[in-house]
């Protein structure tokens, strides 16, 4: 009688240790999970403020000035061959100039 006793003690206590551990293993993947996802919101968070800082940088204002250079010249091509009507050309012009 006194083993079976000993043995359910000793059981429940292993029973006790293992969910212990399952349960701090649960914690440490909870944990791990939040630090994450907080990484992640922080990745984004830098993306978002790199978006909304405005470019000042030289070669990216010369490709837009080129391109509108280039917008501008198919926008006369196409007024010369009367796709085009002066309103039209000095509408798109204006747009496009507006954007510098």
């Amino acid at each position: 009688m006194r083993g079976r006793i000993a043995s359910m003690a000793i059981g429940a206590g292993v029973a006790r240790r293992r969910a212990g551990a399952a349960a701090e293993q649960g914690q440490q993947q909870a944990q791990q999970a939040q630090q994450a996802q907080q990484a992640q919101i922080e990745a984004q968070k830098k993306q978002i403020e790199s978006l909304q800082q405005p470019k000042q940088s030289q070669p990216q204002q010369s490709s837009n000035q080129e391109d509108i250079t280039q917008k501008l010249q198919k926008l006369a091509d196409l007024k010369q061959k009367g796709l085009l009507t002066d309103e039209e050309f000095s509408k798109l012009k204006m747009e496009a100039l507006s954007k510098l």
